[in-house]
């Protein structure tokens, strides 16, 4: 935004200004040739843009107006974020009575044109500096993170201009942010913790059905505030008993914070609960921020799959469809956090192990026992075709940089890691959804077992969803299955998968979920967001 040496330099160019207040549009401005000054001290935009008008007033009252409503906007600027509101508005005051000096009059031109822009960015890009963020993780090479931004960008300039000939700009700046659900419920949190205080939680004991006292009474104010607690009376609060409504209150606690499901408030609970609402204000914030990171879901029917809540979700018609819990990447192997379009299935898969995956985990055991892999039904192959991997010195490919000259290969089967079948949106990054020989993985808590790819918990009910994009009834895939051949399923249709990384969220009952930064991307984008 600009700076106040800049407006005092413009307002002193644009000295020689003459606008009717009365009038529908603010005209006349500027008939002063500046373009030549302005050129070293003023921002490059905006100088493109008063040159494209020849140096004269572009806003009038009607979409100055539009501007200032939209700042006020508690949902679209959730955060009350300044810009130059205040100033605008003072000086719409004095215009509009006809008190506005020419130099205010021009300030507000300027002021105007230079909180579009900066607020369109905001709303559409979002606060967190992505170029910081994109030199970091690039320099942090040894996390192997990957995150890919929205690639649709904005030409905030000519939406300015379409949207003062329209009078559209509260239009044009309303449809800058997600419309999805989950970014709606987001905003809708922050305004409910900006209003939150949490009582105190002192830590006595574990707290369990039966209990009775002091620190009983703590708790049922505590998680009434949270709203875990619903459809109570004050003398229910009052009275210090721990009873069954309770510990439901203390496992919808546990649940949001995604903590072992005991119904017993114990001391992991307790430090849960003192997290002040203004750390989880600003969790929430950068949650709302990281929503417009991503790109735009812009279809009824998509994937989505969300690391650090372990959960992928199927939608149809917009709505949520099965919500399946899923096996993601190890903290040194993140999954990467990106779009793309699921096109085929495999039934009864074979694996073609990575080259990243031979080098790290099957090298090191081929060296030392040559027939290890047998056992799990991979075979080598080279440019011949299968060969004994005892005729390699694999000790020459350990710390090997090129690429290694074979291919490992685990056959379909009760052994293949994939399970039955796998879900493929073919990318660069070669992860996908399969299935998993590791069925008790997928029953764990913190579900970061895999090299990248995404486990299904319950790859039949996605299978299921997918069969009338298919071709094929849920029968005749299951059918394939059973003859154990190899079998690709090409969809009719191109599904959206985005792959994204929230650490709070709203569910479908509007209960506001935290979820542990496990890859660091909380750490790194809190200290880059402005």
């Amino acid at each position: 935004m600009i700076n106040k040496f800049t407006v005092a330099f413009v307002l002193f160019l644009f000295g020689a200004v003459s606008i009717n207040a009365n009038a529908k549009g603010l005209k006349g401005c500027c008939k002063e040739e500046i373009s030549e000054y302005l050129a070293y001290d003023f921002d490059q935009k905006l100088i493109s843009i008063y040159s494209s008008y020849k140096n004269k007033a572009i806003w009038d009252i009607q979409n100055i107006e539009q501007l200032i409503l939209a700042l006020d906007d508690h949902d679209l600027n959730y955060s009350s974020k300044k810009y130059h509101t205040k100033e605008l508005k003072a000086i719409l005051r004095k215009l509009k009575k006809n008190l506005a000096s020419n130099m205010q009059k021009a300030k507000l031109d300027i002021l105007a044109t230079d909180t579009f822009l900066a607020f369109s960015k905001d709303l559409y890009e979002g606060k967190i500096d992505w170029e910081k963020f994109k030199t970091t993780i690039e320099e942090m090479k040894e996390k192997n993170l990957i995150w890919e931004k929205n690639p649709q960008k904005k030409n905030y300039i000519k939406d300015l201009q379409k949207s003062l000939r329209n009078h559209s700009i509260g239009y044009t700046l309303q449809n800058y942010v997600p419309k999805e659900k989950g970014y709606k419920r987001l905003i809708k949190a922050y305004h409910k913790f900006e209003k939150l205080k949490y009582p105190k939680i002192d830590y006595l004991k574990d707290m369990k059905i039966g209990d009775y006292g002091y620190d009983v009474s703590q708790l049922k104010k505590f998680l009434y505030t949270t709203g875990d607690l619903k459809d109570v009376t004050k003398e229910y609060l009052s009275f210090p008993n721990f009873d069954e409504k309770l510990k439901n209150a203390v496992l919808s606690f546990q649940k949001r914070h995604y903590l072992k499901q005991t119904g017993i408030f114990d001391k992991v609970n307790a430090y849960y609960a003192r997290t002040a609402t203004k750390e989880k204000l600003k969790k929430i914030a950068l949650n709302i921020e990281r929503y417009k990171l991503f790109p735009r879901i812009r279809s009824d029917l998509y994937i989505t799959v969300n690391i650090p809540g372990f959960s992928l979700k199927f939608f149809q018609s917009g709505e949520l469809a099965k919500d399946i819990f899923v096996v993601v990447g190890r903290e040194d192997r993140p999954t990467p956090i990106f779009k793309d379009y699921l096109e085929y299935i495999v039934l009864n898969p074979t694996w073609s192990i990575p080259q990243n995956l031979m080098k790290k985990d099957y090298i090191p055991q081929l060296v030392k026992n040559p027939n290890s892999l047998k056992h799990d039904d991979i075979f080598i192959y080279d440019e011949k075709g299968r060969i004994d991997p005892k005729s390699v010195d694999w000790s020459k490919y350990l710390d090997y940089e090129g690429e290694i000259p074979y291919k490992m290969v685990q056959k379909a089967g009760a052994k293949n890691v994939l399970g039955e079948m796998k879900f493929i949106f073919p990318n660069k990054y070669n992860v996908y959804l399969h299935d998993t020989d590791a069925r008790d993985l997928t029953i764990r808590r913190y579900r970061l077992f895999s090299s990248g790819c995404i486990r299904l918990s319950d790859p039949y009910a996605l299978l299921g969803l997918l069969a009338p994009y298919t071709g094929y009834d849920i029968y005749k895939l299951m059918k394939m299955i059973r003859q154990k051949r190899t079998r690709k399923i090409k969809l009719l249709k191109k599904i959206p998968i985005h792959i994204r990384y929230l650490t709070v969220f709203v569910d479908e009952n509007d209960n506001v979920n935290f979820r542990k930064d496990f890859y660091g991307y909380d750490k790194l984008q809190e200290s880059i967001a402005n």
